[in-house]
């Protein structure tokens, strides 16, 4: 059996958790000016995603439109997600809102489907309207959990395959718009009337969507889930109690909460590829950056070195009063390569080559001290030295 946990227009589900006095009206997410998600209320008007606000607004006067905030809905995705990768063992995240579960190895140590089920359930807020839907396939149970009600699961079980699938719309299966516009064309409205038609004949037509719409319409999707592979993550959550805005304040309470998250028992001896930072201001707008280092890195200086250098120029939406950190890929640390010799060292091994070469020649060396005329960092190929003889 395979589970299907679905929060319909995950973006817009954010949005309305917040503003439940928009729940049963006209409302969508916009984001860069396009409609990303829609209400059924706002799509029984018309309003459609792709199109614009000024369309949205002049198909339905009524319709809410609300600002996208994406670092907002990964940070909920996210944690949705180490709640379910807590009950379940074989997951495959597919979109925001979508998660195939591997029901079975479930069933080994749980008195019963409903009960697997309701604890995948509990994964998600109750104010996002989770659904659950379980079936012998994926396919199919992306279907039940579409036709169940919020907070709610459906079960379709083998017996009952064919009859779930027969009234289905081909709307539903994962083809092209072309392929559904030809099916529309055709007279072919639901999976059954696919199941009719010979295999043959909707290989010949669509190609290779013709053969999977074939064996969807049968039941027969046999694709496996393809979990993510799990690596140990470490978050540290730094809450101020006045938001800050001040560049200096808040690039210290960022090297305080890099700190704290490194002084984790879990983290000795270990090294981290990437450093994920997330921040919030007090009405809930989001900012977030993923850093990828050059390589593992333990130092806690050589990390902050490259974060840094990212916050001096992130432009946060406002005073800030949540930081996260989270350091991802750890891995155990090992040795590192040292760097190659700076042109600095190379220089003064040279000029000691050539006071070793005067001694040799004339029997003494009047060695004095090098005197660096412009800083190394400033001109990093040309460099001038005085040397001060002293006979």
């Amino acid at each position: 059996m395979v589970g299907c946990l679905l929060i319909r227009s995950f973006a817009l589900a954010c949005e309305l958790a917040e503003h439940r006095e928009l729940a049963g009206l006209p409302s969508a997410v916009v984001d860069g000016g396009l409609v990303e998600a829609v209400s059924p209320e706002a799509e029984a008007q018309a309003v459609r995603t792709g199109q614009t606000a000024r369309e949205a607004l002049g198909l339905c006067p009524t319709v809410a439109l609300l600002e996208a905030r994406p670092a907002r809905y990964q940070a909920i995705w996210e944690d949705i997600l180490r709640a379910v990768e807590k009950v379940a063992f074989t997951f495959e995240p597919s979109a925001q809102g979508l998660v195939y579960v591997g029901l079975d190895e479930l069933l080994t140590y749980n008195r019963s489907l409903d009960a697997t089920m309701a604890a995948l359930l509990r994964c998600a807020p109750p104010a996002l309207e989770p659904r659950m839907g379980a079936a012998p396939t994926r396919f199919t149970a992306l279907l039940a959990a579409r036709q169940a009600a919020p907070g709610d699961t459906t079960v379709v079980v083998e017996k009952e395959l064919s009859l779930f699938l027969a009234p289905q719309p081909v709307q539903a299966m994962p083809v092209s718009a072309e392929m559904l516009r030809r099916l529309h064309i055709l007279g072919l409205q639901t999976l059954g009337d696919l199941r009719a038609m010979p295999r043959s004949a909707l290989a010949a037509q669509f190609g290779p969507e013709g053969a999977l719409a074939w064996e969807l319409a049968q039941g027969n999707d046999c694709e496996p889930l393809r979990p993510q592979p799990r690596c140990l993550r470490l978050a540290e959550r730094l809450s101020l109690e006045t938001p800050l805005a001040s560049r200096p304040a808040l690039m210290v309470a960022w090297e305080q909460t890099l700190v704290r998250v490194t002084l984790q028992r879990a983290f000795r001896g270990l090294a981290a590829k990437q450093a994920l930072l997330r921040a919030a201001t007090e009405r809930e707008r989001q900012w977030s950056r993923m850093i990828t280092f050059k390589e593992p890195l333990a130092d806690v200086r050589q990390m902050w070195s490259s974060l840094r250098a990212v916050l001096d120029e992130a432009q946060f939406p406002g005073p800030l009063s949540e930081l996260v950190l989270e350091l991802r890929g750890l891995e155990p640390a090992v040795g590192q390569q040292l760097a190659l010799p700076s042109a600095r060292s190379a220089l003064r091994a040279r000029l000691q080559e050539g006071f070793r070469q005067l001694k040799a020649r004339y029997g003494y060396c009047p060695v004095g001290r090098v005197v660096e005329v412009e800083p190394w960092n400033r001109v990093p190929e040309r460099r001038l030295a005085l040397i001060d003889f002293d006979p």
